[in-house]
């Protein structure tokens, strides 16, 4: 089987997931009127029982988009084993180690599609809503920061790939239970500790966050999840 066949099954399967669609599209309009409504408030006035309303609405809105923006990459990663359909795959001509890169890679353009829904088109019309958004002002500070803007952007990308990659090392070495959550934290935890003993090896500050020990940082967990994930899944009896 074919590597872009099997990301197309991948994609397929993904975008006939109405359930998590409705889901991200009720958290989208939650967020969008829960932000206009509270941007639009006024401090020197006693909020009325419906703006009121609307400031607890949005509060739960957030954690649940918080949430639902963690449990639906961690679903996708562990489908395949509660569904128990890797085995057929794997015995379907695919490779162990395409699986892993075909499923990482579905899995970051669906939460990153989830992340824009829920979370980027409602920031953008609420500053729209609100006139938070200067377009002139907006495009010269962009110009003139863009080298910033691209190095932010870079690092906030490895940053979720790393996240997501110890969340798929997470789901294969329990086979997709519940406790893979767990396992998460757990190898977060450990993660930053090395990394921690790393800065202070090096007589670093711990609140340095500069630019180049972050990618190194990102980096060096990518590699490490992606390895550790793919010996795990080799040896694995599906």
């Amino acid at each position: 089987m074919k590597l872009w066949n099997v990301f197309r099954m991948e994609v397929f399967k993904n975008m006939h997931d109405r359930i998590s669609f409705v889901v991200m599209f009720v958290l989208m309009s939650l967020n969008i009127l829960g932000g206009v409504v509270i941007s639009n408030l006024s401090f020197f006035q006693m909020p009325s029982s419906f703006e009121i309303m609307m400031i607890l609405l949005m509060v739960f809105s957030v954690f649940g988009s918080v949430f639902y923006l963690f449990f639906y990459p961690y679903q996708l990663a562990r489908v395949d084993y509660k569904n128990k359909v890797m085995s057929l795959k794997i015995a379907s001509g695919l490779s162990r180690e395409q699986y892993y890169f075909v499923k990482i890679g579905s899995i970051l353009l669906f939460s990153l599609i989830s992340i824009i829904i829920v979370a980027v088109i409602p920031i953008i019309i609420i500053l729209l809503a609100s006139g938070g958004i200067n377009i002139n002002a907006a495009a010269f500070d962009f110009y003139f920061g863009i080298g910033d803007f691209l190095s932010s952007m870079g690092i906030m990308f490895l940053s979720w790939l790393s996240m997501f990659t110890m969340l798929m090392t997470s789901v294969i070495l329990v086979k997709g239970k519940g406790v893979s959550v767990f396992v998460y934290f757990g190898i977060s935890i450990v993660t930053s500790q090395l990394f921690f003993i790393v800065r202070t090896t090096f007589g670093m500050n711990f609140f340095d966050t500069s630019n180049w020990f972050l990618l190194f940082q990102h980096l060096v967990t990518i590699a490490l999840m992606a390895v550790l994930g793919i010996v795990v899944l080799r040896k694995q009896d599906l």
